[in-house]
């Protein structure tokens, strides 16, 4: 890409970012599922593993910070969701059986990744009462739990931006060594 071409690209995009989500609970959503630092985690993993091309700079790739996307999520959410939706979402994800959800799917990438990861450690062994794993297969297998944890959210237009715009960021910001 011709280097005004990716200045322009470059700024689109912080301007987008720069407006914010509209709806805090959209944010507050993004937190509790904690989809913004997944995300980050796994970019930065797949740069450092050498699955993005070899030669970044690797204390660069690891200062990129989640919270940089915390609004861009919850903007994704906004666009998929609609209130109600992200009221029995973020409901969900702020219970205990959502939190222990999120913190499972993060013990799991860990462990796929191994020693390497950038995902937090959560402490503690997963202890999920049959309550609480009720309250999760409910969730996880209602329409809403479907439409939030699936492709319609995950693989929307604004989802797959945000993907190109980390990896362009990473690029630019932490170039080959």
């Amino acid at each position: 890409m011709k280097p005004i071409a990716m200045m322009l690209t470059l700024a689109t995009f912080a301007a987008a970012a720069a407006q914010g989500a509209e709806n805090p609970k959209s944010v507050a959503l993004g937190r509790a599922m904690r989809s913004d630092e997944i995300a980050a985690a796994t970019a930065k993993y797949a740069f450092l593993s050498g699955s993005m091309g070899e030669g970044f700079k690797s204390s660069c790739v690891k200062s990129v910070a989640f919270p940089d996307y915390t609004d861009r999520w919850a903007r994704i959410y906004e666009d998929v969701l609609t209130p109600q939706e992200i009221d029995t979402s973020l409901a969900f994800f702020q219970s205990d059986a959502g939190v222990k959800y999120v913190e499972g799917i993060i013990r799991r990438l860990r462990a796929r990744q191994g020693k390497e990861s950038l995902l937090p450690e959560i402490p503690g062994e997963e202890q999920i009462s049959e309550p609480q794993m009720a309250k999760i297969s409910g969730f996880t297998s209602s329409d809403t739990g479907r439409k939030v944890l699936g492709n319609e959210t995950n693989l929307s237009h604004m989802a797959l931006a945000l993907a190109r715009e980390m990896r362009e960021r990473i690029v630019v910001k932490c170039g080959r060594k």
